[in-house]
């Protein structure tokens, strides 16, 4: 499994274990430290330091800017989750930023404004499989920038799921 892997797991069990607790915690574990913040008893951040690098995820944003995202935020759309990872590999310091952004408009509609409104589009698929549908956009982003604009439907809720990867070099 690789690292970003084993980063992912970890962040998911510390969210888990620590819902509980209140405030700030840091626990050190052998390969690092994670430090949960909380408000109201829920974890809202958690961040995880190793010698590796660095990888933050906040459960509770509640906004995002098209600056951040690297592409156009869908109007109306809301924060299900946005992260980020940082770290050197081979003495190359890469930053990950990972949004999941959702709204009740439906997937042709979505679909249709990342369509019109990204720019530097290298590769895109759209792909419907009776009621499922799902596209991606990979875009070229500023400074060498690799963006993935993935849109899916999530037909038990009644949404339509956007996620966004940046990966900064």
């Amino acid at each position: 499994m690789n690292r970003l892997g084993i980063v992912a797991i970890a962040l998911t069990l510390i969210v888990v274990i620590s819902a509980g607790c209140a405030r700030k915690h840091t626990y050190i574990a052998p390969g690092g430290k994670v430090t949960v913040s909380e408000k109201q008893g829920k974890a809202k951040k958690v961040e995880v330091k190793t010698a590796e690098g660095k990888a933050t995820i906040e459960v509770d944003k509640k906004n995002i800017t098209a600056k951040e995202l690297g592409v156009p935020v869908y109007p109306g759309a809301k924060v299900e989750t946005a992260g980020s990872y940082e770290g050197d590999s081979k003495g190359q310091t890469e930053k990950m930023h990972n949004c999941i952004l959702t709204t009740s408009d439906n997937f042709e509609k979505v679909y249709g404004f990342y369509k019109s409104n990204l720019k530097n589009v290298k590769n895109s698929f759209n792909q419907n499989t009776g009621d499922n549908k799902m596209a991606v956009f990979s875009v070229a982003g500023d400074n060498g920038e690799e963006i993935a604009v993935n849109i899916s439907t999530d037909n038990e809720k009644k949404i339509t799921r956007v996620q966004v990867v940046r990966v900064q070099k």
